[in-house]
């Protein structure tokens, strides 16, 4: 920790940093502190002595500036880009979010959750002091509060389209929660059309009124960026919020932000590159929006390896299916994060939506990549691997097994299947 920050609360630090402070009831103790949380405050009402997330960050008295960055799709690759310009601008840079945590550019902490308890949040900013922390910011964690107490100095909206309702259940109900993110003064960046502005502004986003705080309000309604060193013009709008972002943030130039892309290396497990021969793909797209983006973006024809975690939207599956019977050769279905459902019955559920590719189950999500490598080298197809990304597991109900598509696709290759 930087000491000129420690001298006026030395104490709040000490106790962060030997882990005095819990937001667990069972874990509480005469030395231990208790966070009070929205989430937790139903468990402690008879804790008298705590501290809230807002007060316990006043005490701490940072001067990290937080960035929350929302989006159904694209809030990873957003984000490390806009981590990227800010530390090439001279910032020293936090980001957590789907990929774990990051400090200045090296891997800290492994992923939890996308964002992950605000105790956690807190830790990390009083731990590294960065100048910037982006976080990713679910749309979980806005419902159960797990941003509380933080003061964003900017937000980005990167896109809006059909995931998670069997959380909020209906569209309307998910963008109302996103919705409600843009509510404050901070600095808001969001992609989409600016349709009206009068007490709140409306922007137009995958199809839906989102009705905002006007102050401070950036709209993009099209790429300020073309020329970016990864794959997909859909990832020309996440290049572009991420340097709307760090121009208005630190006053740079825009040219000389933008000069500093070519040098960027890519986020892990988007539309990267494993093999150019027979050309192999693996990205993170799990949902229907994502997956015709992530498909849409590479010419040729393709052969696509995916499935659809367990416990989660039914309704996007068949979705699923019908974006990659538009655009593939061939595809297998397979395993992804099947948690307490049965893979066989998510795969079924996926094929609903094929009606013209030909495609085939195989639940080994190793069998199904070494299947599909065959048949990309007999037919001179694309292989995209898809959902999984830079994920280092498989979760069935409870637990979770060690595999790595990257990993798996490079041992297949190197056996030359």
């Amino acid at each position: 920790m930087k000491n000129e920050k420690c001298k006026a609360n030395t104490s709040f630090y000490i106790h962060l940093s030997e882990n005095l402070i819990t937001d667990n009831t069972k874990e509480l103790s005469n030395n231990k502190l208790f966070l009070k949380t929205k989430q937790n405050e139903k468990y402690a009402e008879n804790i008298s002595k705590y501290i809230t997330p807002k007060e316990l960050l006043n005490k701490l008295n940072l001067k990290t500036k937080f960035i929350g960055i929302t989006g159904t799709n694209g809030k990873t690759t957003t984000a490390f880009v806009l981590g990227y310009l800010l530390h090439q601008a001279g910032y020293s840079v936090g980001i957590q979010g789907t990929e774990g945590f990051y400090f200045n550019g090296e891997k800290k902490e492994p992923k939890t959750l996308t964002t992950p308890p605000i105790l956690t949040t807190i830790k990390r900013a009083a731990l590294y002091e960065p100048d910037f922390f982006i976080m990713e910011v679910s749309s979980h964690a806005i419902v159960q509060q797990r941003i509380e107490g933080i003061k964003f100095s900017a937000k980005i909206l990167t896109s809006f389209s059909q995931d998670h309702l069997d959380f909020h259940k209906t569209m309307q109900e998910y963008k109302k929660v996103k919705e409600s993110f843009f509510q404050d003064d901070s600095i808001k960046i969001i992609n989409g059309k600016l349709e009206v502005k009068s007490e709140k502004c409306k922007v137009k986003s995958g199809g839906f009124d989102f009705f905002v705080n006007c102050k401070n309000l950036y709209v993009l309604k099209e790429p300020i960026v073309n020329d970016i060193p990864m794959a997909g013009e859909f990832n020309k709008m996440n290049f572009s919020l991420a340097l709307k972002t760090a121009e208005i943030l630190t006053n740079s130039p825009f040219s000389i932000l933008n000069s500093q892309l070519k040098y960027f290396k890519g986020v892990p497990g988007r539309m990267e590159i494993v093999s150019k021969n027979p050309l192999v793909i693996i990205d993170f797209a799990h949902t229907p929006d994502g997956m015709e983006k992530v498909l849409s973006a590479v010419e040729g024809k393709k052969i696509a390896v995916f499935g659809a975690g367990g416990d989660r939207d039914k309704d996007k599956r068949h979705l699923m299916g019908q974006v990659a019977d538009r655009f593939c050769e061939y595809i297998i279905l397979t395993e992804d994060n099947p948690r307490c459902e049965k893979a066989g019955d998510i795969c079924k559920d996926i094929a609903k939506g094929i009606k013209n590719t030909p495609f085939e189950i195989i639940l080994n999500r190793k069998e199904a990549l070494k299947k599909a490598l065959k048949i990309a080298k007999e037919k001179n197809l694309t292989l995209m691997a898809l959902g999984k990304g830079d994920e280092k597991y498989i979760e069935y109900c409870g637990k979770k097994i060690h595999y790595s598509d990257r990993s798996t696709l490079f041992e297949l290759l190197n056996s030359q299947i």
